[in-house]
């Protein structure tokens, strides 16, 4: 069993006049918060200060180091990085620091401010805005690279151990970071020989899906109503003993997932499957004639009979596969991947200690169910794994949104607005005309929609 990272369950929006009004604030907010690091591999935004005698590693924005209203938080983050060291630190050293930095960000290609909103909302729409807002308040560091690992946007010491991952969330003191990868550029065309990993849309796919899973472990953080780290809902904050709730919830699901497999398939699925994959292997070798036909027809006397038969059994969230080209083969890649996610299997997961490896387990597994939703979807992730699907959005956001209200003394709720949701006829008629007038000219994203 593997993931899959090119699959999207809806296309994220690029450009303000598209986007939810609320994301548009937290993507702006993180835009200017100077706490997003961006590398293109052409293209990069942040300068890296390494004292070797102290064992720290400083990274930070150009907006941080040029800023004048940002400058002060620079100075006191080092101060605070020394201290954690238990060193102190002067003034003047200070002031060697950031001049080194600002040397450095000099000799930088930066990254254009339409760049960095596009990429800041695409990470904004791969969570809960909740999530968003405590990563803001957090001041969490958010970097997003263009290779296929994170080891570029790390210290030396870090990278030995986590560079080679995809994705990770760090919650160390006040240097909170998200790292994130896109395998290639999300805004480029598709790689038309392979256009499940790489350049265009499973570059876009990776980002968004990396994104959902490594913010799922940073809202899987349990906080007091003053905000301060208290444990994990999945396990305790050391990750060594898993939480019982959670525990149940993944074995649970675990049993679900590989049951409703081994239910749909004699039911209809295997017989869709069989023929879809020879309908593909036709496609692949530009074969044509009656046997093709034959096969076309098959097809849709099978996927007939397997819709009648999830609709019998109130299976609802099988119609979301009608629209696919090879429904059955999508289907049971989704089955696959969902059992690959509740139930993740890398050596990087291994432990000797038995209740050690539960742990990592259901932090991975609950930190994995806004991931499938991105995916797949609210409808199938809530179908196919509902104790997590459950635990993730009934008690871990609730929990996040419950402090987040105690601390700022506010009532937060969601809203899904977009900038012409309050406009008269009218005008939303005028705001559409201009929209296709500049449809022209805005990245188009070439979704891909098989699996190999």
């Amino acid at each position: 069993m593997t993931s899959l990272y090119h699959i999207l369950d809806k296309k994220p929006t690029l450009y303000k006049d598209d986007t939810e009004i609320e994301y548009e604030a937290l993507a702006k907010q993180l835009a200017d918060s100077g706490r997003l690091r961006i590398d293109t591999d052409y293209y990069c935004n942040f300068a890296r200060y390494t004292d070797s005698n102290a064992n720290i590693n400083f990274i930070f924005s150009k907006k941080e180091l040029t800023d004048p209203e940002l400058i002060e938080s620079v100075r006191t983050d080092i101060r605070l990085f020394y201290k954690a060291k238990g060193r102190s630190v002067a003034e003047q050293q200070i002031d060697h620091v950031i001049n080194a930095l600002q040397k450095q960000i000099k000799k930088l290609l930066d990254v254009d401010e339409e760049l960095k909103m596009r990429l800041a909302r695409v990470f904004v729409q791969s969570a809960h805005p909740i999530a968003i807002r405590w990563i803001l308040h957090d001041r969490a560091q958010v970097f997003i690279t263009y290779s296929h690992n994170i080891g570029d946007l790390m210290d030396i010491k870090s990278w030995k151990t986590s560079g080679s991952n995809s994705g990770m969330q760090s919650t160390e003191s006040r240097r909170v970071c998200i790292y994130v990868s896109c395998g290639g550029d999300p805004f480029a065309d598709n790689n038309e020989n392979h256009p499940t990993y790489g350049d265009g849309w499973a570059a876009l796919a990776r980002m968004q899906i990396i994104a959902a899973q490594e913010i799922g472990h940073f809202a899987d953080i349990e906080r007091d109503i003053d905000g301060v780290y208290i444990t994990r809902h999945s396990a305790n904050f050391a990750c060594t003993a898993p939480t019982k709730v959670t525990t149940d919830a993944r074995k649970a699901d675990l049993k679900k997932c590989k049951n409703s497999h081994q239910y749909f398939l004699p039911n209809g699925m295997l017989s869709l499957l069989k023929e879809e994959e020879k309908l593909r292997f036709y496609h692949t070798q530009k074969v044509t004639g009656l046997r093709v036909l034959g096969v076309k027809i098959m097809i849709l006397i099978y996927r007939h009979k397997f819709l009648k038969f999830a609709k019998k059994h109130n299976l609802y969230f099988v119609q979301r596969f009608k629209k696919e080209r090879y429904m059955g083969i999508l289907i049971n890649a989704m089955f696959l991947d969902m059992q690959a996610n509740v139930d993740p299997q890398a050596d990087v997961y291994k432990r000797g200690d038995p209740l050690a490896q539960e742990a990592i387990s259901c932090a991975e597994a609950l930190a994995r169910v806004p991931q499938q939703v991105i995916k797949w979807g609210y409808l199938t992730t809530r179908a196919v794994t509902p104790e997590l699907y459950k635990l993730y959005y009934k008690e871990v956001m609730p929990s996040l949104i419950y402090s987040y209200n105690k601390m700022n003394n506010t009532n937060y709720k969601r809203k899904f607005k977009y900038p012409y949701s309050n406009y008269s006829w009218h005008k939303k008629i005028l705001y559409f005309m201009r929209s296709f007038l500049k449809s022209k000219n805005k990245i188009k994203l070439q979704e891909v929609r098989d699996v190999d």
